[in-house]
């Protein structure tokens, strides 16, 4: 009877044991598949950031691209309008060397007719100045 009795105690034990198992398994199952779904959500998360970080990429290379060509362009401009600037320039002063030398030229055609007109203006003098002389 004694022995009856520890295997009914033991028989307790062990199947209080086993519930208590039970409920650890259960609630193991359920943590477990909780635990999956944060790990899904954190995946899906994880996916959809990866999926904006290559969009951002591709747009920021996209613009990288289109800067650095743009940068080039108005580099090519640059250089082309510095080189009609210092031929600007070249012809600037071109156009002054010939200025001064037409501007030279005419006070010299107009120098040589004053004198022109003075000469005759003596000539006439002389003239006159014999006529009163023959005349005296």
């Amino acid at each position: 009877q004694v022995s009856q009795n520890e295997l009914d105690w033991f028989h307790q034990d062990s199947e209080t044991q086993m519930k208590k198992w039970q409920q650890e398994k259960k609630e193991n199952r359920e943590n477990l598949k909780a635990l999956r779904g944060t790990a899904k959500k954190h995946s899906d998360t994880n996916e959809r950031y990866l999926k904006t970080i290559d969009d951002k990429e591709k747009q920021y290379n996209v613009c990288l691209n289109t800067f650095l060509e743009t940068s080039n362009k108005f580099a090519n401009d640059k250089g082309k309008l510095e080189e009609l600037i210092k031929k600007s320039q070249a012809d600037s002063q071109e156009c002054e060397k010939r200025a001064v030398k037409a501007e030279v030229s005419v006070l010299q055609t107009w120098k040589e007719t004053e004198i022109w007109k003075l000469q005759g203006t003596i000539a006439k003098a002389e003239g006159n100045l014999r006529i009163l002389k023959a005349l005296s």
